[in-house]
Formats: C-alpha cells, sequence, structure tokens
C-alpha cells in the first residue's frame, strides 16, 4: 500500500518559486516513475470510490438502497454530500495517474505498446463513469497539467471520445509482446492482454448501449462489436478488483460497517422498489440481497418504504454477505455481458432473433442467480419459469433483469435504469419520495462547488432531476 501512496504522490503536479532553477531538488529523489505503480495506485482509488464514496450516495438516491433514521428517507434518496469528493479524487488520483503512465510508456524505447493499450482502457472506463455521473465533464482538455481551466465536452463528444480510446488500444494490443503491467501492479487482470481485449470489446459494448437511444448509428456499431467476438466470456475473464479478508485489505463496506457500527449492519435497508418486484418474479434473490431485521419475526423480510414511513426494527437490511470483506469490485461480469448480448438480439441489432436472445437472456439471469449465492438447481428452476422473451414483452422482462443483475452496482444500474425507457416510464417503476428536493427523479450528479466558483466553463443551471444527453 506504501508504494501506491507514493505514487500517487509522484504523479500530481506541483510548482516552484523557480521553475527553472535546480536549488529545490533533491538530489537524493528519483526522477523516475514506473508506470506500473501509477497504474496501479490509479487502479486502487478508482476501485475505492466505486465501492465506498459512490456506492453509498447513489445506491440510496436512485432508490437501489433504502435508508432510515441518521439521514430520513426523503434526505437519504437525494442525498449528495458524500459523493462530491469524488469529482476530484477520479481527475487527481485516477485520470492524472493514468495520463502520466500513459506518457512514460509512450516514451520509452521501445515504447510499451500494451502498457500504453492498459492505460487508454482504464481512462476509457473513468471517463464514462464519470459522464455517467455529471453529464457533460472535461475530457479534451483534461489531465493533461497543461490546461487551468478546461472546457466541458458534451457526453456524446465525452463517449465518443471513450469508444476512440477503446479502439486505438484494442488495435495496439499483443499478447505475444511484452511492455505490459503486469502482476502484482495489475491489479484486475495481471498483465493478460487477451482478457484487457475481451474486456475492452464489453466495455465498448455498454457505451454502445446507453448511447443507441440517442444515436440511431450505434446500432450498427453493437452489430460489429458482437459478430466480432473477443468480448467477456466467462466468469474468468470478468473485470474485477480483490479485497482479501486481511487487515488493510479488505473490502471498505465491510471496514466501515465494522469500525464504525461494530460490525452491525444498520445503515442501508431494504428498498421498497427492489421488495416489490423481487416479490413480483418470486426471485429467490430476495433472500441474498437482504437479510430479515432484528425485530422480524419467523425471518420475514420487510422492505423500508421510500415514503414516509419510518424505519422499525422489523425493516429488512442488506444482506451482511455482500458486505463481507472478501467481496470483490465487480467492474463488468459475466452476467451483465449475456444480458447485453440477449439485448442486441432482441432489438435486431445482431442476427440471431428471438432464438438467441432468449438463450442468452435465460444464460444471463442463471449467471446472475449463481452469482449472488442461489443454489444451482434452485436457479435452474427459475431461469425454466421465465416468460420466453418476445417482440411485445422484451424490452420489461430485460431491463428488469439487468437492473436487478447490477444489485452491489449502483452507478451502472442507475445507468440502465435511465436508459430502460423515457422519463416516467423507466423500468422497473419509480416515484419521488415526499419532501425530496426536487419533481423527478434524481437523473445525474451536480458539479462540486470548488469545481463551480474556479472553472467558468463549468454548466450552470441544472438540478437533480436534469436529464442528461443519452436519458433524454
Amino acid at each position: 500500500m506504501k508504494r501506491f501512496v507514493l505514487c500517487l504522490l509522484l504523479a500530481l503536479p506541483t510548482t516552484a518559486c523557480f521553475r527553472d532553477s535546480g536549488i529545490n531538488i533533491d538530489p537524493n529523489r528519483s526522477t523516475t516513475v514506473d508506470p506500473s505503480l501509477l497504474f496501479a495506485g490509479a487502479a486502487t482509488q478508482f476501485s475505492l470510490l466505486r465501492v465506498a464514496e459512490l456506492t453509498w450516495p447513489v445506491a440510496l438516491s436512485t432508490q437501489m438502497w433504502a435508508s432510515g433514521g441518521r439521514w430520513g428517507l426523503a434526505q437519504a434518496q437525494y442525498d449528495q454530500t458524500r459523493v462530491r469528493s469524488a469529482w476530484g479524487r477520479t481527475y487527481t488520483d485516477v485520470l492524472k495517474n493514468l495520463e502520466v503512465a500513459q506518457r512514460l510508456a509512450e516514451e520509452a524505447q521501445p515504447a510499451q505498446r500494451n502498457t500504453v493499450a492498459q492505460c487508454k482502457i482504464l481512462k476509457a472506463f473513468a471517463y464514462s463513469q464519470t459522464s455517467f455521473l455529471w453529464g457533460d465533464i472535461p475530457f479534451s482538455e483534461a489531465a493533461t497539467g497543461e490546461v487551468d481551466l478546461p472546457r466541458f465536452d458534451t457526453q456524446q463528444a465525452v463517449l465518443d471520445g471513450c469508444l476512440r480510446l477503446l479502439d486505438e488500444a484494442i488495435a495496439a494490443i499483443d499478447p505475444a509482446q511484452g511492455g505490459r503491467i503486469g502482476a502484482p501492479n495489475d491489479l484486475y487482470y495481471g498483465g493478460d492482454m487477451v482478457k484487457w481485449r475481451r474486456f475492452a470489446n464489453s466495455l465498448k459494448l455498454r457505451i454502445l448501449f446507453s448511447m443507441v437511444d440517442q444515436d440511431q448509428s450505434k446500432a450498427a456499431a453493437i452489430g460489429q462489436v458482437i459478430s466480432q467476438g473477443q468480448m467477456i466470456a466467462g466468469n474468468a475473464d470478468a473485470m474485477q478488483f480483490r479485497y482479501f479478508n486481511q487487515p488493510g485489505r479488505q473490502n471498505p463496506r465491510f471496514s466501515f460497517t465494522a469500525i464504525f457500527r461494530g460490525g452491525v449492519q444498520s445503515d442501508w435497508y431494504a428498498s421498497q422498489v427492489v421488495f416489490d418486484l423481487l416479490t413480483q418474479l418470486n426471485d429467490p434473490r430476495m433472500t441474498r440481497f437482504f437479510q430479515p431485521g432484528p425485530g422480524a419475526t419467523g425471518g420475514q423480510i420487510v422492505a423500508l418504504r421510500t415514503t414516509t414511513e419510518p424505519f422499525s426494527a422489523q425493516s429488512a437490511l442488506v444482506h451482511m454477505d455482500l458486505l463481507r470483506p472478501d467481496l470483490p469490485e465487480i467492474s463488468f461480469s459475466y452476467s451483465e455481458q449475456l444480458l447485453f448480448e440477449a439485448e442486441a438480439y432482441a432489438r435486431g441489432f445482431a442476427p440471431g432473433g428471438f432464438d438467441l436472445a432468449n438463450q442468452r437472456y435465460r444464460a444471463g439471469v442463471r449467471e446472475s442467480l449463481l452469482s449472488f449465492g442461489v443454489p444451482a438447481a434452485q436457479a435452474e428452476t427459475y431461469v425454466n419459469g421465465l416468460p420466453a422473451l418476445t417482440a411485445t414483452n422484451f424490452r420489461r422482462e430485460l431491463a428488469q433483469q439487468q437492473w436487478l443483475d447490477l444489485f452491489m452496482r449502483p452507478v451502472e444500474a442507475w445507468v440502465q435504469h435511465r436508459r430502460s425507457g423515457a422519463a416516467g416510464q423507466e423500468i422497473p417503476a419509480m416515484t419521488v419520495p415526499p419532501g425530496a428536493p426536487v419533481s423527478g427523479l434524481v437523473r445525474r450528479l451536480l458539479y462540486r462547488s470548488e469545481e463551480v466558483n474556479s472553472n467558468p466553463n463549468t454548466p450552470s443551471g441544472l438540478n437533480l432531476d436534469s436529464p442528461m444527453w443519452f436519458d433524454r
């Protein structure tokens, strides 16, 4: 962990009173930085943001989880306080490190092409996630250290830019060559460039699906990605950051509960929206997502309503198994991949029709259930009972399963919900909690005040319920 802190410090921009003088140079300080250390630091910080800082506010404000007591229900659904620092940390601790690492790899003799590809893929992931959270963001002038007040590129331009980064990375990858970041500093794939290429293609698919309803040309691009293959093809290809049941290496959600709650989960409750959908579908993930409240009778799961009902000892909680110390942070799962493929076939973006759509759909739901610990026999029974996808029901059936699959990944779940239908027609249906500060559902995060006050290019006049380009 010490080297991660070191690499983060080395990556930050510095200033000096004597710009062209050697007076402030420490002769004992290294003047070179290993790109692999910068990459590891960026990956570590990015995962921490996803699994902790972004998880709780986004899960609560998008009604994936519920909260009671300490924050209050309406406030919890729209709480934005803790997520504001994620903006700055993404640019300084993640994207700046990746930018420096990429430049060093490009300047090496010979150039480290696989390292450059790894940096570009993770940059595309970080930029696309940031845009899905805030909308228009600095991209073309960001993280270079050369522009003090970067312009905000449109969301469409950012996402197209992420696709270009991925295409460049895919073209550069050569598994037969060296020049890569391997173990222990590649904390995702240990330097396996075949898996990095698979993730890059799958991430491309995710971004394309977020754009296709506003840019119809992306339908053909989706079909091309599907036809070329080389995407995530099994659980061994899943993009994940591992945590361990060891001090200092535990999942931050577990650490928070252990340190501040004495190991007793008392913050995150069963959302009525999730509960109602699981009940409607008779879904066996109910007891995997939630555990009975301390005062529940007979092990009953009782949701915490996102209206005015106060929480009680009967209110079910997010299951402690989903807050365990060694739970990995999943960035892209096999089940997500299969459900995207099902959608591509059902919508006619790739040839295969509903025969292939149903095959991928059932496989995706099966993988999702298994990933949450549902026994194989029970998962098979549930999948066999699913209605077949048809031209009249596939949007609803797929959207429901895609959203549930992302239960512990609220950023992706939020993107999925916003793209599932026009405003007011999203799947599943949600209502605005009484006392919320806006009349509509949360559709974006607000730029932090430091950015608004310091950069005149920051967009203005936006509210929490102002739609982004991709979900209009």
